[in-house]
């Protein structure tokens, strides 16, 4: 069932209940204001005949004549009057029939008044006491009027409620597609922007009402689409590219060996190379694996480990210095608190370890001289590591993009590496809930800075 159905039902339902209500109420009242008072004009006929029959002792032919004559007779009106024995003394209209059983003349007797309905009939009786005994009257009669007026009213309330139901019902639905028709909209720039126009988005009304909100989330959640895309577009250009050469240069060398016969140290020296170019593959696999493991939903589950900043560093400068003996790397400490405990951090000393190392090491390969300055301070809230070098600054144009996955300026091109360092150092420092700043201008050495929290 589609939403704007869902809404006229429960529209039209409420405001049908609601005038059910009314109108229940309206029928009630008025029953209850005829009915009482019908009831009361026959406690006054029956009050009346009681008085001039039993205590002034009226003949009964003359109450009769009397009866005949007043125009204030009701429909089909009927006196009965009985003793203390049940025994009808008096009685009028004969030829009506309706029989009062003994269990109402006891009840009327207990209750000395009892209004009640039998057989069509309003029926009201009432007791007398007298010196010489007990004594019953009952005035029936048919409330024609009122009984035709209340099924006027039932009626007209009727069809007045399957009116009022049907208006409320072609509103509720004409309200609701009013309501629901910008996401109507909302689901026809959708469609239309996936998969063609992915740089459409959902206009957002200055009116801070649900719809802008949603138009607004939902434009940002395009945006993170759009980059997704973008991102794996220029993953999978890059992994190919970078998964080709190796492959193409492993292809060549083997199928150039099997040409001709060879002396031993020549396939030795293919093996060698293809065992470059299988290592490189290797590397550039535990990179992608290392940079699909990293993920912010399982923080809880890796950073368990009490790192102290301070004795990572210097472990990181020992081996980026071995890794190519034209690296040198040097370490420096600003202003660090009293308690050595205040360097520890909560994290995951493996993840915190390579993304120094990748940051430090490339601070080496793209420096002029091979070196690289690492100083570590400390912030009341954080510690901070920044790791600078001098050398080519990098481009303006390509600092928006180095921590993006397989980019790498046109000035890096010629240097081995696959792009996917600085993402991974990126994304550590973020598992770790810090940020990464870079500062790169021409003159001015090249500032990369850490900031992790306590």
């Amino acid at each position: 069932m589609t939403i704007r159905k869902r809404l006229t039902i429960r529209f039209t339902g409420l405001v049908s209940s609601i005038m059910l209500l009314a109108f229940v109420s309206i029928y009630a009242f008025c029953w209850y204001f005829v009915s009482s008072d019908f009831y009361r004009r026959l406690e006054r006929k029956a009050t009346t005949a009681g008085d001039m029959l039993i205590r002034h002792r009226l003949d009964a032919q003359l109450i009769r004549q009397l009866g005949r004559i007043r125009k204030d007779q009701l429909p089909e009106q009927k006196i009965t009057i009985f003793d203390n024995k049940d025994s009808i003394i008096f009685i009028t209209n004969e030829a009506l029939s309706l029989q009062i059983d003994k269990a109402t003349l006891a009840t009327i007797r207990q209750s000395k008044k009892k209004d009640f309905q039998q057989s069509g009939y309003y029926v009201s009786g009432i007791r007398f006491m007298t010196a010489s005994g007990q004594y019953i009257v009952i005035a029936s009669a048919k409330n024609t009027y009122g009984d035709e007026f209340l099924r006027r009213l039932i009626w007209s309330l009727s069809s007045l409620f399957m009116l009022i139901a049907a208006i409320t019902a072609l509103s509720g639905w004409f309200f609701a597609g009013d309501a629901l028709q910008p996401m109507q909209q909302i689901d026809n720039t959708l469609s239309a922007i996936f998969p063609n126009n992915r740089d459409e988005r959902l206009a957002v009304t200055k009116d801070d009402d649900e719809i802008s909100r949603l138009s607004a989330t939902i434009n940002r959640l395009l945006d993170r689409a759009v980059e997704s895309f973008r991102l794996q577009r220029m993953f999978v250009a890059n992994v190919s590219h970078e998964l080709k050469n190796p492959l193409t240069q492993i292809s060549s060398q083997l199928e150039v060996s099997l040409l001709n016969q060879r002396e031993p140290e020549a396939y030795r020296q293919t093996i060698r190379s293809v065992l470059d170019d299988v290592r490189e593959l290797a590397d550039l696999t535990h990179e992608l694996l290392q940079l699909s493991q990293v993920n912010q939903d399982d923080a809880a589950g890796l950073l368990t480990d009490a790192v102290r900043l301070d004795e990572l560093v210097w472990d990181i400068r020992d081996e980026v210095t071995a890794i190519n003996p034209r690296y040198q790397v040097s370490v420096s400490m600003g202003t660090l608190p009293d308690d050595p405990d205040q360097l520890t951090i909560h994290g995951n000393r493996t993840l915190l370890a390579t993304a120094l190392k990748n940051i430090t090491e490339n601070a080496c390969k793209f420096a002029d001289d091979g070196r690289a300055q690492v100083h570590v301070s400390s912030s009341p809230k954080a510690l901070n590591v920044s790791v600078e070098n001098t050398g080519h600054p990098i481009p303006a144009d390509d600092l928006p993009y180095i921590f993006e996955p397989f980019y790498r300026s046109r000035q890096t091109a010629d240097i081995r590496g696959y792009g996917v360092g600085l993402s991974l150092v990126s994304r550590i420092i973020r598992l770790h809930g810090g940020q990464i700043m870079v500062r790169s201008e021409r003159g001015q050495p090249t500032v990369f800075s850490i900031e992790i929290p306590y």
